[in-house]
């Protein structure tokens, strides 16, 4: 009976000990901040003095990760030499779920034979339109055996055609190019049909003549692109469940092509050796895809450093380090040395891979990781050969720029010669949208266009419209430029959570499609490392004016900008113009990045707004009453985004034009003299990080697909 009792009394006071410590207790829980100082040593004695624990190293902000109870907190505050103490912020992946919507068979009813089929020297394919209108061919593509020979020519069910020959192993067509095989007498071109239509429920036979045919379906790729946005492979892509999916049964990008990167291939620039620190979920390594990561176009090793921030340890080059796919997806963007058709799926298929994993199997983070993570970047920047930064990721600005601890990393990278590439975010067409660190006015930030799902036309590309819009709060024009970002292929493991939450975007093998200005800066961070090999000697400020004062402006049929500056900026990236442009000086004129990074100067661009009006850029002597400027009137307006564009004529901003000219912003200058945001936010010193742990960053890993 006693040792019963015993027993019982025991088991109470255990209770009693679990209650007390339990989640619900009132024993003060510690918290994750960012303590910045005069110097890191003096940001670790502060915290250690109170009694918190120093979790994370930042040097590059002069900081330290701390865990503080509230008590522990207003001891750091108050300690000398601290100059703030700011909230850990979550970092979180954003999966479009519930919100992709299925896709009605009416909107791309196209099938297609599983198989081809030979006869002599040719090749055939039957394609059929299963819905109740006709739909007219706008282009084609194939990819052919390399011991088949020339392309002869290709028929539509002997009526349209195209005559020729094709040397080498690919082709590509507009419907401008198949007219109808006339007879001998008949050579009236007015008598020639429009394109080629596929009518409801007719079989159309695609017939290609080689000068041998070999008989081997694995050697064929084929794509049709329909006028109605709609696209059918072979071979086959698996059916689609969500709308505005682009093709994937092909696994080429044609993003170099697009941007003009192929060229700069073909004269030997690749991007050799040039080091790209890529932040974000890891690289997938299990499977033989994965070699087009580890290695570059010359069969070399080129992951030169992995480090995980989350664990604070390095890896081996070759480990697995992302079960997330995003990581993998825009390293295959920025440096893939798959190569087909004469082109490269990578901007710089020859460059040095620094992998940073900061980001979890599920997308998320923290402020801490993603910095620490720079950090280390930038301590083995000259090791390395670290020369560019991506950050495809974005957070809701909730403090100027300069304020901001993840912006200050940023605009430390650059102090430290690394082109900062980082993406505008996803949350167009909005204006002031833009997120950190795209924010910052140093860096080069980059929205997105899309393809219209036909990536052989880019007359038809338009501005997505989840693309980030600005001005910032800061009254800076951004993004800087634009790329392709939509409907893009890259590398993403059958096992990722990407794949397994969005499988009907991927091939089932390892290629996923994806939308998000994260591809959209992937695509500029490969086209910063072709600059650098070709002029080593670049900084980032020269490599940012090269940049913006080669885009082209995407123009409407009368010849006007077709977007608002704040929506594509300078417009979309043309590498070859690029390197080739010798424009060094344009770029973050009148900005001092040591004064901002020591805060003893901030500064403010030119955007103005009065009243309720448009946003525009305050150019030195316009007239602010003058209807019919030329300039920023005809750039205030948001279009609509189902329109195509041409995209050329060349950047009208010159040096008359600067629009991130820096102007010093005193402290007691607070969004005054004509700057009226009459929708934007104002941030006092008191309101500034306050429960900042509620918020997240996004590393856009899906958007739908448009």
């Amino acid at each position: 009976m006693r040792k019963w009792l015993i027993a019982l009394l025991v088991l109470v006071g255990m209770s009693t000990i679990l209650i007390a410590t339990s989640p619900g207790s009132t024993e003060p829980q510690p918290r994750s901040y960012i303590v910045q100082a005069d110097d890191i040593e003096t940001a670790r004695s502060a915290v250690t003095e109170a009694g918190g624990r120093v979790t994370h190293e930042l040097g590059i902000i002069r900081a330290v990760g701390a865990s503080l109870t509230d008590d522990q907190l207003d001891t750091v505050r108050s300690a000398d030499g601290v100059r703030r103490v700011y909230e850990d912020r979550e970092v979180a992946t954003s999966a479009i779920q519930s919100t992709l919507l299925a896709v009605e068979p009416s909107v791309c009813p196209i099938s297609a034979n599983e198989h081809l089929s030979y006869d002599y020297d040719d090749v055939y394919w039957t394609v059929r339109n299963d819905g109740s209108s006709p739909l007219t061919l706008a282009g084609m593509s194939i990819i052919w055996p390399k011991k088949n020979g020339d392309l002869e020519e290709v028929e539509f069910d002997n009526n349209n055609a195209w005559f020729g020959k094709v040397k080498g192993v690919s082709a590509t067509f507009t419907a401008a190019q198949f007219m109808s095989e006339l007879d001998d007498e008949d050579e009236d071109e007015e008598d020639l049909p429009a394109g080629v239509t596929f009518w409801p429920g007719d079989p159309v036979v695609v017939e290609a003549e080689f000068k041998q045919a070999t008989r081997d379906d694995s050697g064929y790729e084929i794509r049709l692109f329909f006028d109605n946005g709609c696209s059918i492979d072979f071979p086959s892509a698996p059916q689609y469940d969500y709308e505005g999916d682009s093709d994937k049964g092909a696994k080429r990008t044609f993003v170099s092509s697009l941007t003009g990167a192929d060229a700069l291939h073909w004269a030997g620039v690749t991007g050799d050796g040039i080091g790209i620190a890529i932040v974000d979920t890891g690289i997938w390594t299990k499977d033989k895809h994965s070699t087009y990561l580890l290695t570059n176009a010359k069969g070399q090793l080129r992951v030169t450093g992995h480090y995980d921030a989350i664990a604070d340890m390095e890896l081996k080059p070759d480990a697995h380090s992302d079960d997330n796919g995003h990581g993998s997806h825009v390293a295959s963007v920025i440096a893939s040395s798959r190569y087909k058709d004469s082109e490269f799926n990578g901007i710089a298929p020859d460059a040095s891979l620094v992998v940073v994993k900061a980001f979890d199997s599920d997308g998320k983070g923290t402020y801490l990781d993603v910095i620490r993570g720079i950090d280390w970047v930038v301590q083995h920047r000259d090791m390395l050969n670290v020369r560019v930064l991506n950050m495809s990721f974005s957070a809701t600005p909730r403090s100027y720029y300069w304020d901001d601890p993840l912006a200050q990393a940023a605009m430390a990278a650059w102090q430290n010669g690394i082109v900062v590439v980082a993406s505008a975010g996803n949350d167009g067409p909005d204006p002031m949208t833009i997120g950190v660190p795209g924010n910052v006015p140093y860096v080069i930030t980059v929205g997105a266009l899309t393809d219209s799902v036909t990536p052989l036309d880019w007359t038809d590309d338009t501005l997505a419209s989840f693309s980030s819009t600005g001005p910032t709060y800061e009254a800076f024009v951004k993004p800087d430029v634009v790329s392709p970002g939509g409907h893009v292929r890259g590398l993403v493991g059958t096992a990722s959570k990407v794949a397994e939450k969005h499988p009907h975007y991927h091939d089932g093998d390892s290629y996923s499609t994806m939308s998000g200005t994260s591809q959209s800066a992937a695509i500029v961070s490969g086209a910063v490392a072709l600059m650098l090999d070709a002029q080593s000697w670049l900084m980032p400020d020269a490599v940012k004016c090269k940049l913006v004062s080669s885009a082209r402006v995407a123009r409407d049929e009368l010849g006007l900008p077709a977007y608002s500056v704040f929506q594509q900026g300078a417009g979309m990236i043309d590498i070859e113009a690029g390197v080739a442009s010798t424009q060094y000086r344009c770029a973050n004129r009148g900005l001092d990045i040591e004064a901002d990074l020591s805060g003893t100067a901030h500064f403010r661009g030119r955007v103005r707004r009065v009243g309720s009006g448009p946003y525009f850029v305050d150019i030195p002597g316009r007239d602010e009453t003058d209807d019919d400027d030329d300039f920023e009137d005809d750039w205030d307006g948001y279009v609509d985004f189902s329109k195509g564009h041409v995209w050329g004529g060349g950047m009208i901003w010159n040096d008359g034009m600067i629009w991130n000219d820096g102007m010093i912003w005193n402290d007691g200058m607070i969004w005054n003299d004509g700057m009226i945001w009459n929708d934007g936010m104002i941030w006092n010193d008191g309101m500034i990080w306050n429960d900042i742990y509620k918020q997240s960053i996004t590393i856009d890993t899906w958007i739908r697909q448009e």
